[in-house]
């Protein structure tokens, strides 16, 4: 399930300014499934730690929260994400995470490149730079191959310690 919100989006120069600052500290991640660019934010304190978290509280709700880290992609010429599910306890993280699920946001206008579709149980997330969406552990996504230019975007993880659903 995948939702969307408009009531507060990332504007374009905070875009620009993620973009701007993380650039240099941006490593690739290639294997069998993946070929992109990314980085883990994981200090509370940082400005981009602040403005998604606000970001979450404003389009979902105040009891809701960002957990552990926002990660900064970049997807260039070739890169993308095969289809994936990340399951309910992210390992890479920690093997002792609340309850959470999956938000995003895109900070390339789609314009700047092409394929680089990012799709959810093989549908194409209706795309929309700045704004916050999300999506359940349990389903499967990936990003198309991009063919021209750069797509840039976030993910991190959002928990309620009591939700059980997926907003």
């Amino acid at each position: 399930m995948i939702n969307t919100f408009d009531n507060l989006l990332i504007s374009n120069d905070e875009c620009n300014k993620i973009k701007d600052y993380y650039e240099s500290r941006l490593t690739l991640q290639e294997n069998n499934i993946r070929k992109q660019k990314n980085y883990h934010e994981t200090d509370i304190d940082s400005w981009l730690f602040k403005l998604i978290d606000n970001l979450i509280n404003v389009n979902i709700g105040n009891q809701y929260s960002l957990l552990e880290r926002v990660t900064i992609l970049k997807y260039e010429l070739g890169d993308f994400f095969l289809k994936h599910t990340d399951g309910i306890w992210n390992s890479t993280l920690s093997n002792n995470l609340p309850f959470h699920f999956y938000g995003g946001v895109e900070l390339s206008q789609k314009t700047e490149f092409e394929g680089g579709e990012f799709y959810i149980k093989d549908k194409n997330v209706e795309y929309r730079k700045g704004r916050l969406f999300t999506h359940g552990f349990q389903d499967s996504h990936g990003v198309n191959e991009v063919k021209k230019g750069t797509r840039w975007s976030l993910h991190f993880l959002i928990t309620d310690f009591k939700q059980k659903e997926v907003l």
